[in-house]
């Protein structure tokens, strides 16, 4: 039973690997999406300062980006985009294990629209 978890891990992690690749060549970035650390690390090397330092910016940065959104509804991020809050509405949807129809209910979210620059950075 070993030698059969072992195989099926070895072809799950190869699925992986395809997947991963063929998103890499896409995007032209790394396959990988940057952890906490990760990112951290990085805006500590690009701007000089201590890792502890980068991850208070980083802490401050989100929780300054969530009070706004509540205060104002939404956030300009000067050449990156907006987060826009939002708004969905209840509506109708299928559980699709049994096919039974269910209500979902009204939620909020929030949207991201990215501006020109930054959308033409990716082409």
């Amino acid at each position: 039973m070993a030698a059969k978890k072992s195989s099926s891990a070895k072809s799950s992690g190869g699925a992986a690997k395809k997947s991963s690749t063929s998103k890499s060549a896409t995007t032209g970035s790394s396959s990988k999406e940057k952890s906490l650390t990760e990112l951290v690390s990085a805006l500590a090397e690009t701007t000089g300062l201590s890792k502890d330092k980068a991850r208070e910016v980083l802490d401050a940065h989100a929780e300054l980006l969530v009070s706004e959104l509540k205060s104002n509804g939404s956030v300009q991020l000067a050449g990156i985009g907006k987060l826009k809050m939002g708004e969905r509405a209840e509506r109708q949807g299928r559980n699709p294990s049994t096919g039974e129809a269910i209500t979902i209910k009204a939620s909020k979210t929030v949207k991201f629209s990215g501006a020109k620059r930054f959308k033409d950075s990716f082409q």
